[in-house]
């Protein structure tokens, strides 16, 4: 490797050590490392500039605008009380509704942090009327909502299409979906079924929703705005999938138009400040800076090193376990799947396993957003009764290992199998 080579990776590891540890945002850390690689490089900026994720940014904002609608217009919030005043009393279906929700938005193309912010509060409403599944439903939901996020319309996603496109992988990004699902299903189902056994051990794994929690979601009361907005959703997803429109511009196309026909009940200001821009920022600084790595060599340089090293079984626990590590102690699993998603395709993206190995990184990946440290978890721990929560912190600090753990490793099994 070249001396320019070296210092990218020097610092891309630096960034991610001042990041964890001073909970900084990775894009800016990583747009300031790029002055002292483009200065010892010798490299143009105007060049390093071509990497930057448009699209992706596109993606986010508008799909985020879109749903903020949704969620303003009350349109959300009718569907969501609509659904668990069907379930009444059938308590046991309680998470399935809260996973089944989270899961079509996330599919849909939400960025699985607004499904989430919105249902958590939402469940802990109805978890008043049934505490003993209060803590499933919330772990339902979040896990059906993250696991959704690698549908090819979400943003988490299109990271990584993205990044396989640059290497030049092909896989299928539904396919990707259905494993993250399937996944996602089995681990409620597991919990679902060790909460059971524990409950009849006399020993139930419980939590009791806070009082706060009991607070009704609220947006005007324009039927016309709320009307207009659900038949945008439908619109979106029929564009998309059956006509082949680009996400991001579609989801910006109809959250305008909605804008432009209900200026009053559609606030500008509100609507905007629901796009998540710390996201924006983080992935859009990365992924510049990633692109530096490739124009400069770097990343072409590093797979040639994994190539030394094999591609074997060995190769494929490390990246996937290095994977869960960062998703656990950085909270931005768009970030790290930005990061560790191109080494992946380097390695193995010439083998006929780089489906199953980006399966093996991505999917387990998507189970960590219960850590207390990242936001799902704070809002899970934030809705439950103030007594239970130093308590509640340690039991989903050790799920999340536990996943963190099995997960990996289990689907590594498959590609290593392959090989």
């Amino acid at each position: 490797m070249t001396a320019p080579q070296i210092l990218s990776v020097v610092l891309l590891l630096a960034v991610l050590v001042v990041a964890i540890g001073r909970r900084m945002n990775i894009g800016v850390l990583a747009l300031a490392a790029a002055l002292p690689v483009l200065a010892v490089s010798g490299f143009d900026a105007k060049a390093m500039y071509t990497a930057f994720p448009g699209d992706i940014f596109v993606l986010i904002a508008g799909v985020s605008l879109l749903f903020a609608h949704l969620e303003r217009s009350g349109a959300l919030a009718l569907v969501v009380d609509r659904v668990y005043a069907a379930i009444g009393d059938r308590h046991g279906l309680l998470p399935w509704a809260g996973f089944a929700i989270g899961a079509a938005l996330s599919t849909a193309g939400a960025f699985s942090t607004a499904p989430i912010a919105f249902l958590v509060p939402m469940i802990a409403h109805v978890g008043v009327r049934a505490p003993r599944m209060f803590l499933l439903s919330e772990l339902a939901v979040v896990i059906g909502a993250n696991s959704a996020g690698l549908s090819p319309l979400n943003p988490t996603g299109a990271v990584v299409r993205t990044a396989a496109d640059k290497a030049g992988v092909h896989y299928s990004g539904w396919g990707l979906w259905a494993v993250s699902m399937a996944v996602a299903v089995t681990v409620v189902v597991i919990l679902q079924a060790l909460t059971a056994l524990a409950r009849r051990r006399g020993h139930p794994v419980e939590a009791t929703p806070a009082p706060a929690a009991a607070d009704e979601q609220g947006g005007p009361s324009n039927r016309w705005y709320m009307a207009a907005s659900g038949a945008a959703l439908i619109a979106f997803v029929a564009l998309v999938v059956l006509a082949g429109t680009d996400v991001g511009v579609t989801a910006i196309c109809l959250a305008a138009l909605l804008q432009i026909a209900f200026p009053t009940a559609a606030d500008e200001r509100a609507l905007l400040a629901r796009i998540p821009w710390n996201s924006i920022l983080l992935l859009c600084g990365l992924l510049t800076y990633l692109g530096l790595m490739q124009k400069i060599g770097t990343m072409d340089s590093i797979a040639e090193i994994l190539r030394h090293l094999g591609t074997g079984a060995l190769l494929i626990l490390v990246i996937a376990y290095l994977t869960a590590l960062l998703c656990n102690i950085e909270s931005s699993t768009l970030g790290v799947l930005g990061l560790m998603t191109p080494i992946a395709f380097a390695a193995f993206g010439h083998t006929g396993v780089v489906f199953w190995v980006t399966a093996a990184i991505c999917v387990p990946s998507a189970l960590m957003v219960m850590n207390p440290i990242h936001v799902a978890g704070t809002l899970i721990i934030g809705n439950t009764a103030p007594d239970e929560q130093d308590r509640l912190f340690r039991r989903l600090l050790t799920l999340a290992g536990a996943l963190a753990a099995t997960a990996p490793g289990l689907l590594s099994l498959i590609p290593i199998a392959l090989l």
